[in-house]
């Protein structure tokens, strides 16, 4: 008989690993929770004789749900909604798999594309598949961060609560997504226009101008010469500046894809300004809601600081975060460990190491995660306030010079033509 190997924690919290011999990994999953243990990761041990989730049979409904078709592709709302249902659901008290069965719907003959997620995602569960690796399966939509959350609250036994979490999240990108788009449509349109405004300029008044004023052998303004001459440069030297352009792009791409760029790159966009706040406030809410959630599960800090960890795809914040768990591991506290990081501000910092010495580290945490969610908030109000009349600025400065530049010529050829022999 095959023999897995488990890690699991017991109702005290505590962190247990072994084996357990059992003819597929539902039933050891099955054996280990009538043992009155929680088990988070359950794997085959290396020469069993069969694998640890049980091919499906050809031409039952599993197989031809779960390996006769490919990857679903959501739309952002579809992932929003799904994820709203599975909540409401779970936060009802339903379990898993009931939970989607019901999400499935009605079999019509068109369903949703995210109830075909529910239902193979039900049929991998049902198997014995952690709810966070059948999503993984079934659709790259809900992407790295919605699988970590996901797999945190399977391994702490809040599942209900991080998906209610990840829907508030959702909603909230979704909604400044929203606002910037419509702060964007007036800026935009001033862009196109200044667009515009300038090619007329160099294509066309601004030769017809040169033109008239040489003919009344005039001397051509300081200004003039200058935007021809860049004119001129642009349209001989296009294609080479198309090119280097390119192959900036492109190294820029590779650089901050490499093992030493992408740190850097990650580091460089929590510094960035108003998208670094914003990035900042949703990576410290992320991990300490996630962190709390756990915590209040039952989940030892170490094991909780672990899953938490992944809730983000921040290369330099995870690195941060592995010297923080290193910091835990070999004995130091929670706020110190955090407070190393230079990712938290002073007063979540202050906030955990109150709940240390208090002995309610996870209600603390809890609340140092609401204070993040609510700076999360302002911070994506002010980047939204601020960048329409920042464009609306740029822009105004764009047409404003053109304006001026074209009234200098004007002015310039009107007195050569007052004045030609320059007197």
């Amino acid at each position: 008989m095959p023999q897995f190997t488990y890690q699991a924690v017991d109702g005290s919290g505590k962190e247990l690993s072994g084996t357990v011999e059992a003819p597929d990994r539902p039933s050891a999953l099955r054996q280990l929770t009538g043992k009155g243990l929680q088990p988070f990761k359950v794997t085959e041990a290396a020469g069993s004789a069969t694998k640890s989730a049980p091919k499906p049979k050809v031409g039952s409904k599993t197989a031809e749900a779960a390996l006769s078709t490919g990857p679903i592709t959501l739309s952002a709302n579809q992932v929003q909604l799904f994820t709203e249902e599975l909540s409401e659901l779970l936060e009802a008290g339903m379990r898993l798999e009931p939970a989607l069965k019901l999400m499935e719907g009605k079999s019509d003959a068109n369903p949703a594309p995210y109830r075909i997620v529910a239902r193979r995602v039900a049929n991998l569960v049902r198997e014995g598949h952690q709810f966070s690796a059948a999503i993984r399966m079934v659709s790259p939509s809900f992407g790295e961060l919605f699988c970590a959350v996901a797999a945190a609250g399977e391994a702490g036994g809040s599942l209900g609560a991080s998906m209610q979490r990840q829907a508030q999240y959702l909603a909230a990108s979704r909604e400044m997504q929203g606002k910037v788009i419509v702060a964007l449509i007036y800026p935009a349109f001033l862009s196109v226009a200044a667009v515009g405004v300038s090619v007329l300029f160099v294509t066309y008044l601004i030769p017809k101008l040169m033109g008239l004023i040489e003919s009344t052998r005039g001397k051509v303004p300081p200004v003039a010469k200058f935007m021809m001459n860049t004119s001129d440069f642009l349209k001989h030297n296009w294609l080479a500046l198309l090119l280097a352009a390119v192959v900036l792009t492109i190294s820029f791409i590779l650089y901050k894809r490499s093992p030493t760029g992408k740190p850097a790159w990650h580091q460089l966009k929590l510094k960035l300004p108003f998208v670094g706040n914003v990035l900042s406030a949703n990576l410290h809410s992320q991990f300490l809601e996630t962190l709390a959630s756990l915590s209040l599960g039952g989940l030892p800090l170490l094991k909780g600081l672990e899953l938490a960890s992944r809730v983000t795809t921040n290369v330099f914040a995870q690195a941060q975060f592995t010297k923080a768990i290193d910091a835990v591991r070999d004995g130091g506290n929670l706020s110190r460990a955090l407070e190393r990081t230079n990712l938290f501000p002073t007063n979540l910092i202050e906030m955990v190491r109150l709940g240390e010495h208090t002995g309610d580290l996870p209600a603390a945490l809890r609340r140092a995660a609401d204070r993040c969610a609510r700076e999360l908030g302002r911070s994506l109000e002010k980047v939204a306030a601020a960048m329409q009349p920042v464009i609306i600025l740029v822009m105004a400065g764009i047409v404003g010079l053109m304006a001026y530049l074209m009234i200098s010529i004007i002015f310039d050829t009107l007195s050569a033509l007052r004045n030609p022999t320059g007197r």
